[in-house]
């Protein structure tokens, strides 16, 4: 498979790869006399590698960026960003509160990576993993540098892209500050990780500063969407995808079931952590960044069955643990 393919009205869709999803999708979105780059990916040597190649290939130079959108920021999708700008002086525009999100976790001090360590440890975590998630939260810095002079893009605000206008949606629930880009002209939509084709997105939680109920926003930001008329949408991993409407009562129901799932996870006569919830919910995986992912989705969904009284919460020597709620 070629790394680009064109699509309708000058889009290219680049596939970046990676572990797990295969690859992430970045975005060229003819823009003048140049491009606007939608979540540039990882900063790896191969990646960048990659990103030379493609500008032959598709006939571009990084001089040409004119603008650099992020739709959330996760690494995969903000990491290049701060590179882009220095070949292209162009500005990077994220939502304000992925920018809080981007200084805490690589700003000065990190203060949101002892905040993750915390957390985890709080819900059960052993503290083998725990060490691992540490080595490897303090040793991620290279996938994003260098840091990028970011200027904020929120709901309610519009971006013209060549002779297009595209609308910036809120849809926080796989990450809190989650744009998405709709231009209401051309029927598409740019979601980021919100709305894939192809699998449930992580619903994690963060904290309680960006969001305190990943899986109350996720369902929110599904039916927000759903006025919305789109032709096409573009998703950061997986293929570009039609029936977008479908697409989203499909997610309804995959979230309801999982929270099902996590939800059954409690009885009436044994407390447990979120951690120990886990092992019931997802299959068991040895990737590491997989694990965390799992792990901090399945916190965002026991803290959710707490906030509809499914379940009830107690604190035991630190660690938070929950059971069925007694009748």
């Amino acid at each position: 498979m070629s790394h680009y393919t064109l699509h309708p009205h000058g889009i290219y869709q680049i596939r970046l790869p990676m572990g797990n999803p295969p690859w992430m999708n970045s975005y060229l979105l003819p823009d003048g006399d140049g491009y606007t780059l939608i979540d540039p990916g990882f900063n790896t040597e191969a990646i960048i590698a990659l990103w030379h190649e493609l500008s032959e290939e598709i006939g571009f130079t990084f001089d040409q960026i004119r603008k650099i959108l992020v739709t959330h920021h996760h690494p995969d999708h903000y990491g290049l960003a701060g590179w882009f700008q220095q070949q292209s002086d162009a500005p990077v525009y994220v939502s304000t509160i992925a920018k809080k999100q981007i200084e805490g976790l690589w700003g000065e001090g990190r203060p949101l990576v002892s905040y993750f360590l915390e957390t985890y440890q709080k819900n059960g975590l052993p503290e083998v993993l725990l060490e691992q998630l540490a080595e490897h939260l303090k040793g991620n810095m290279q996938q994003v540098l260098p840091q990028a002079a970011l200027t904020t893009l929120d709901e309610g605000e519009t971006i013209r892209i060549g002779d297009t206008t595209f609308e910036v949606l809120s849809i926080p629930g796989h990450a809190a500050g989650h744009n998405a880009f709709y231009s209401k002209d051309l029927e598409v939509i740019f979601v980021g990780d919100q709305v894939m084709p192809d699998s449930l997105p992580d619903t994690c939680y963060v904290s309680d500063e960006f969001d305190p109920s990943p899986i109350h926003s996720f369902i929110q930001s599904l039916d927000k969407l759903k006025p919305y008329s789109v032709q096409f949408a573009y998703p950061g991993h997986h293929q570009p995808f039609a029936h977008f409407s479908e697409r989203l009562e499909q997610l309804e129901q995959l979230n309801a079931e999982r929270q099902q799932k996590v939800a059954d996870q409690f009885t009436t006569d044994e407390w447990k952590t979120a951690y120990e919830a886990y092992y019931g919910v997802f299959e068991p995986i040895s990737a590491l960044i997989q694990k965390r992912f799992h792990f901090t989705e399945t916190i965002s969904r026991v803290r959710y069955a707490w906030s509809e009284g499914l379940i009830e919460q107690t604190e035991q020597n630190g660690i938070v643990k929950y059971r069925g709620v007694q009748l």
